[in-house]
């Protein structure tokens, strides 16, 4: 039979349990603290929830809608709507039963927009600091039973994940960004990828990102180990079927 495979995005969400034993330490405070250092790329133009609340769809297709936007702005310059609605509706059902009425309303749109045009313009601010070009939906490598995937965007060694809440950054976001390093990481000591050097999460729903070295955050919420030391937890973890 073969072996069940959980996507990275998954076992993050999911398996909490696996990613607390390794960094026990990512509580609320340190949640909070890592929130406090938000900035705001220029350029970027928040969306008011009173905008918001006009639209017809479902929140998740409509932000949804937004990233498969910014996405075609950073390649091509300019959004295909149709392209944008195929490209959401795949996305969302991977995980969900979700469906897109036959035609997006103006609100919808302008809305989708204001959200491509924030992902366009930060991702571009972040290129051009780095000196890198921007990759969309980097690979995110697997290990054992946790599957491939793929994140949002990369530039360089950084990481970039996209959240578009009402709210700040939670602690599953975090452990997202920091499980997609980790997988990165068991790659990289394989010579089968590459290492992330830093983590950018990225509202723009709210107009805000707040970025950090992976160095960093493993020094805070590691109890202490070394990143060889968390890699080889991980790697006993995930090597336990019953994890699954």
């Amino acid at each position: 039979m073969p072996k069940l495979l959980h996507d990275p995005r998954t076992v993050a969400r999911d398996v909490p349990g696996l990613f607390d034993a390794v960094f026990p330490r990512l509580t609320t405070g340190i949640v909070a603290y890592l929130n406090k250092r938000k900035s705001s790329a220029s350029g970027m133009q928040p969306i008011s929830a009173e905008l918001v609340e006009q639209s017809s769809l479902d929140r998740a297709m409509l932000f949804e809608l937004g990233v498969a936007a910014g996405e075609m702005l950073l390649t091509s310059g300019n959004a295909n709507w149709e392209e944008c609605k195929r490209v959401a509706l795949a996305r969302q059902r991977r995980y969900f039963d979700a469906e897109l009425p036959d035609k997006i309303t103006d609100v919808d749109q302008v809305i989708a927009e204001l959200v491509g045009r924030n992902i366009a313009t930060s991702i571009g601010q972040f290129a051009v600091e780095r000196a890198q070009p921007v990759i969309v939906a980097p690979l995110i490598p697997g290990l054992r039973w946790v599957a491939s995937g793929r994140g949002d965007f990369s530039t360089g060694s950084s990481l970039i994940e996209v959240k578009c809440s009402n709210r700040n950054f939670s602690a599953a976001d975090y452990r997202q960004v920091v499980l997609y390093w980790l997988l990165g990481y068991a790659a990289a000591v394989e010579n089968r990828g590459q290492e992330w050097s830093e983590g950018i999460l990225l509202n723009p729903r709210l107009g805000h990102y707040v970025s950090f070295k992976f160095d960093e955050i493993l020094h805070v919420i590691g109890a202490g180990r070394t990143k060889v030391e968390a890699l080889q937890l991980f790697a006993s973890m995930v090597g336990d079927d019953r994890l699954r």
